[in-house]
């Protein structure tokens, strides 16, 4: 196993696990200090100090970004859909002005969860569909920005709260439907993804 203690070059730090020791300008400055070259800011630490600020504390400080947290949080009642679109767009924006090389999504649970004054809904297979409708959605908007999109399954404890995406598997075949969807509209055919699940 590699000892990175003497050696932090490889290390990218997720911001939000030290938010309570500064703000976003601080954690900056103290990767530089310490030589992690590497940060994955959350939106919230950046809107804290202003996007251009931000912009110029990562540029300054020499670091890059491994990702941008995070997108998402798509299911919402038809009331909330503009917002969750234009929430997700301002996200593109954000992690582009940034140089971030990704966005990581974090799918969104049932409703009145993810977006608060949602109507309330227990359907968790709506919730998937909704989710894979959004990000088709979502994908046309991120590609004209060249921002590549990166699906977070998190653990089923958090299906209703946080994210109904909670296998590696149902990311995948997210993708694998979305892309085949977007290969059939340009040529009228696509096949999709094969892979074993069986445990060794």
């Amino acid at each position: 196993m590699r000892d990175f203690s003497g050696d932090h070059r490889w290390l990218s730090l997720n911001t939000a696990t030290v938010r309570r020791q500064g703000d976003l300008a601080q954690i900056i400055d103290a990767c530089a200090r310490h030589g992690i070259r590497a940060i994955d800011p959350w939106r919230d630490q950046v809107a804290a100090i202003g996007l251009d600020r931000a912009v110029r504390a990562v540029r300054d400080a020499g670091l890059e970004l491994s990702g941008y947290c995070r997108g998402g949080m798509f299911t919402s009642d038809a009331a909330h859909r503009i917002e969750v679109r234009d929430d997700n767009r301002r996200a593109v924006d954000e992690a582009k002005a940034l140089g971030a090389p990704c966005i990581v999504l974090v799918a969104g649970g049932l409703p009145q969860y993810s977006r608060p004054g949602s109507a309330p809904s227990r359907d968790i297979a709506a919730a998937r569909m909704q989710v894979e409708d959004a990000l088709a959605e979502m994908m046309d908007y991120a590609h004209a920005a060249q921002m590549p999109l990166a699906i977070e399954p998190l653990h089923p404890a958090y299906a209703a709260d946080r994210a109904c995406v909670n296998t590696t598997k149902q990311a995948l075949d997210i993708c694998d439907h979305l892309v085949c969807w977007r290969f059939m509209s340009a040529t009228g055919w696509c096949r999709p993804r094969t892979f074993s699940t069986t445990a060794a």
